[in-house]
């Protein structure tokens, strides 16, 4: 099922997994001092979408998961709907800060947000749909471009609902702090002909977001901004800067991809049925912002996993030291064995197989 959808995405270029090929004047991996700096996987993604993200900070797949897939994870979060899903009221709520409420993104006023965790624990096979993102034949290609070889969950995945009259969120991330400083953690960088983002967050639509029907929205390009969002932006509150703010429309079966380097934000809902968005934060091999896999991930979310999913799932460490990672079929690559002489050094130096 999931090979014939994904024959049908422009946006998705496989590049050769075989080594020395497809890399013209480059060294095969057998000529490296180390191999392990090569990972046998290429990137994936179409000159014009690699040409989209690096304009616009974000990008959608369209029809990246098929109409199966959107109806059995529509019917899991269904299940768990009535005891999961909480909203966002009080000091909690999303369109203001310190009790300063944005009246652009106030919606009625009174309907908050409402987020759902623990996706990846539900017991099968409930947890299937949003498990299976981890390395989707679909999805992984442009995590691999965007993120690099060795790509980690960072986040635990949370599903944003909105109802009629919900309020939206103030416009957040971006590429410079409110003080001016660079947000290095958020950072999204080209150098070398690649495109690399410390912090990469992939929605799975679930539900219509038509023209003018809200949720997610995004200045685009600001993800290359040198200066620091100005307030009324932040807010919604001055129409010379608010006409910079898009809404895409996206559809159930869509995969949005943005850096959380671009300014973004979430509009009021206006639509009668009910926003289903889940969310998931990827971040490079040897990077973290979170730390939800501190002292591990919970035991729920690991049992029955996959080789490959565990794989995403793994601490933050570089490909170089016996990492597993994923390949853009979203298989499992084993990790690649370390030479015995220096394991046995570094034992003796460190009294343990890493340091």
């Amino acid at each position: 099922m999931l090979a014939r959808f994904t024959s049908r995405l422009p946006w998705l270029r496989y590049a050769s997994t075989r080594a020395g090929v497809g890399h013209s004047g480059h060294l095969s991996q057998e000529n490296l001092r180390n191999a392990h700096d090569a990972p046998d996987v290429q990137p994936g993604l179409s000159h014009k979408a690699k040409y989209l993200f690096d304009l616009n900070g974000f990008l959608v797949l369209r029809g990246a998961l098929s109409l199966e897939e959107v109806a059995a994870a529509n019917a899991a979060i269904d299940v768990h709907e009535k005891d999961e899903l909480h909203e966002r009221t009080g000091q909690l709520r999303t369109s203001g800060l310190y009790g300063r409420q944005s009246i652009a993104l106030a919606g009625d006023g009174t309907t908050g947000r409402k987020d759902m965790g623990g996706l990846l624990g539900w017991k099968d096979p409930h947890c299937s749909p949003f498990r299976n993102i981890l390395c989707h034949p679909s999805i992984a290609p442009a995590l691999i471009e965007l993120l690099g070889v060795g790509y980690r969950l960072d986040h635990s995945p949370l599903m944003i609902a909105q109802e009629k009259g919900s309020e939206g969120h103030t416009l957040h991330g971006g590429a410079v702090t409110e003080s001016g400083e660079p947000a290095w953690t958020l950072a999204y960088q080209f150098q070398h002909g690649k495109m690399r983002n410390q912090l990469l967050t992939v929605g799975m639509q679930l539900s219509d977001a038509g023209p003018g029907d809200g949720g997610f929205c995004v200045v685009p390009g600001s993800h290359k901004s040198n200066f620091p969002i100005p307030p009324a932006l932040a807010d919604l509150a001055d129409p010379e800067l608010s006409e910079f703010v898009y809404q895409p429309e996206l559809y159930p079966g869509d995969v949005l991809l943005f850096t959380e380097a671009v300014l973004h934000g979430t509009l009021p809902w206006t639509a009668s049925h009910q926003r289903r968005t889940v969310i998931y934060r990827f971040a490079p091999a040897g990077s973290a912002y979170g730390r939800g896999y501190l002292p591990e991930w919970p035991a729920s979310t690991l049992e029955g996993m996959s080789d490959a999913q565990r794989a995403v799932l793994e601490a933050p460490y570089h490909p170089r030291m016996n990492r597993a990672y994923i390949n853009p079929e979203g298989s499992h690559v084993p990790a690649k064995a370390r030479e015995a002489f220096k394991i046995e050094f570094d034992e003796k130096v460190f009294g343990s197989r890493f340091f």
